[in-house]
């Protein structure tokens, strides 16, 4: 930040802050704003999101959580501060966008909807980082983050390497040759079939992911096709302020879907998830056309309308594995998915339950979103050790309950519904605890027995 001269501007926080704050307002009554992109006028100071913020509490920087960040909005604003490309990166992006500081805001300012449009803001001025300019090339050029020139989206499930996959694929492309060549008309395709949008992560980099999901879909007896020509969903554009590259991606992915008349898509990944049900219905007017779930709302749906349930094949429900449940941002501060992930665990013989502390609206996030976990590592890793720490604490808590079994009491796994939440919560256990396995609850599923009920 460059300091323009004034002697209402006064440093606060720690000598590491670095800001300048502008006089202290609205500290009575909150300021009325019809902008929400303003919103940020409306802070009051009060400190509450200062004790939620998880990037905070590792650099203990006043800058980094929303109050902080709120009171550069109102310098620059104010023009107290100058708008600097060159110094003012680490205030646009050095947050996860988790949401956690919205929840708490008194006064109710949507912090995620106002650090977003300071990115697009920031990103249209310059300012974007070398990893991040990598990553949109990336996705203009090739349609995923990875660079992954010549390589094909499906190729997860190509050969033997996920034949439920390769299946679902080949049903894809038979789907879109009958509507292309008139032979079928969306209006007959039918109504049960749904799609399964992979997602750029699980086709190229977690393949265990994509494969779990169609194992279980099939599993399960659900009529479903891949999506032969999806193209990244633009989530992690976004998310970092390039709503330009990713307003085309959405448009793309939309037209394609729609072509063939599907009523429902599924995800496994929560962050394409909650960029459909968030940036692709805001941009239809919430007329998008077809019906979205995740696959912790539409396994457990299924499941009930069969009249099934999931028996878990390594251990028997006598001794069950004991997990605890890792809530995703994306899941659910972003899309108000917090009960049907547990009911889904509820419905799995040989697996129990038990909370951390922090859950469902007040979860603290694993560290990786908002770009955090491309631009400043060390943190995304420290904030992921935190949260395993409450993995490890919460196993305190249920002692009791299992000294009358005399068995000895310790995390068995951690266990979330993110490809993101996954790799990071697994990155930190493989530094700090290595003892302590992470799963997504796709491949918890994967090693479950489908039981009908009589």
């Amino acid at each position: 930040m460059t300091e323009k001269k004034s002697k209402n501007v006064i440093t606060t926080g720690p000598p590491a802050a670095g800001i300048y704050s502008p006089n202290q307002q609205n500290l009575i009554r909150p300021i009325t704003t019809e902008d929400v992109t303003q919103d940020y006028l409306r802070c009051v100071n009060c400190g509450y999101c200062r004790d939620v913020c998880r990037v905070y509490n590792i650099t203990f920087s006043e800058r980094d959580y929303a109050g902080g960040r709120n009171r550069v909005l109102k310098s620059l604003a104010k023009k107290e501060v100058l708008f600097n490309p060159l110094t003012i990166q680490d205030l646009v992006f050095k947050c996860m966008l988790c949401g956690a500081c919205r929840e708490v805001c008194p006064v109710g300012i949507d912090t995620l909807h106002v650090f977003r449009s300071f990115r697009v803001r920031a990103v249209n001025a310059g300012v974007i980082p070398e990893k991040l300019a990598k990553v949109r090339d990336s996705i203009i050029e090739f349609a995923n983050p990875f660079m992954e020139e010549g390589t094909h989206r499906h190729d997860w499930c190509q050969g033997n390497a996920c034949n439920e996959g390769y299946v679902a694929w080949e049903k894809g492309v038979e789907l879109y040759r009958k509507i292309e060549s008139g032979e079928l008309k969306p209006k007959d395709v039918d109504p049960n079939l749904v799609a399964y949008f992979i997602g750029c992560t699980s086709a190229y980099r977690n393949n265990e992911l994509s494969s779990a999901t169609c194992r279980v879909l099939d599993a399960m007896g659900v009529n479903f096709i891949v999506i032969p020509e999806e193209k990244c969903c633009g989530s992690v554009l976004f998310r970092t302020g390039v709503d330009d590259v990713a307003t085309k991606l959405m448009k793309y992915n939309i037209d394609l879907i729609r072509k063939v008349g599907i009523k429902e898509v599924i995800f496994s990944c929560a962050g394409c998830f909650s960029t459909f049900s968030n940036e692709y219905v805001e941009y239809t007017n919430n007329n998008l056309g077809f019906k979205l779930s995740h696959v912790t709302q539409f396994i457990p749906r299924f499941a009930k309308e069969h009249n099934f349930y999931f028996k878990y094949n390594l251990r028997p429900k006598e001794d069950p594995l004991i997990i605890t449940f890792h809530d995703p941002c994306h899941l659910a501060r972003y899309t108000n998915v917090y009960e049907e992930p547990r009911e889904l665990i509820s419905m799995i013989e040989g697996i129990r339950l038990v909370e951390m502390q922090y859950i469902k609206k007040m979860n603290h996030c694993c560290g990786a979103g908002g770009g955090v976990r491309a631009l400043y590592g060390d943190i995304a890793t420290n904030i992921a050790d935190s949260r395993l720490d409450e993995t490890v604490e919460c196993w305190d808590q249920i002692n009791e309950d299992r000294l009358l079994e005399a068995v000895e009491t310790k995390a068995e796994s951690l266990v979330s519904a993110c490809v993101f939440c996954k790799n990071n919560l697994s990155n930190a256990a493989s530094q700090f605890k290595p003892d302590l396995p992470v799963h997504d609850i796709l491949q918890i599923l994967e090693n479950c027995k489908v039981v009908r009920i009589a």
